[in-house]
């Protein structure tokens, strides 16, 4: 029989490896050091997805209205920082497929991406989630949907460099598939 401590270990190591590898970034370690790589079309494919979801979101009536007219303006301040976030990754980027998160640029931009994602959750998600659940509409559904698909893109961005507790439970969802959610969200509204 194994003991409780080495089995929690086991299992958290499995967990970690799994999320590293479905994030699609690694992680080294030397010594003190450690150096986490992220895949520079995940970091963009799932930001311009949640820019996506954004942009679309807060042109729905019901969002829109709940929101309010500060918020909705944060909201769109919001997405056009996370528009230049993403072409600030992709400029430090270059034409790489993989970049250290430790270059000074990269983690700027990265962590810039994470904190406009941050908002998108706060300003829109939030809206969604908790002013729809009186609503009943397919428009409402929808973008339910899509801001379930969004939450679970913020999460993987985040897990690409926290690979502690909360985060691991957003490796074993399925990126695509959040993508498309909020692809048919995007054009059904737009």
């Amino acid at each position: 029989m194994q003991n409780p401590t080495r089995r929690a270990f086991l299992r958290t190591s499995s967990a970690l490896v799994a999320a590293v590898a479905l994030c699609a970034c690694t992680v080294s370690k030397s010594g003190t050091t450690t150096t986490v790589t992220l895949n520079v079309a995940e970091v963009v494919d799932y930001g311009n997805a949640i820019l996506s979801f954004g942009s679309t979101a807060v042109n729905v009536s019901f969002v829109a209205s709940a929101m309010g007219t500060a918020n909705l303006a944060l909201a769109n301040t919001v997405i056009a920082s996370l528009k230049s976030a993403l072409a600030a990754f992709q400029t430090a980027a270059g034409s790489s497929t993989s970049v250290s998160y430790d270059s000074a640029s990269v983690k700027a931009a990265f962590d810039s991406i994470l904190a406009d994602v941050e908002k998108v959750d706060t300003l829109i998600i939030s809206v969604i989630t908790g002013t729809a659940t009186d609503l009943s509409s397919s428009v409402v559904s929808e973008a339910k949907t899509a801001a379930g698909a969004a939450e679970t893109l913020i999460d993987l961005l985040k897990a690409m460099v926290d690979m502690s507790g909360p985060r691991l439970r957003a490796a074993s969802a399925d990126p695509n598939a959040a993508i498309g959610k909020i692809a048919v969200f995007a054009a059904s509204q737009g």
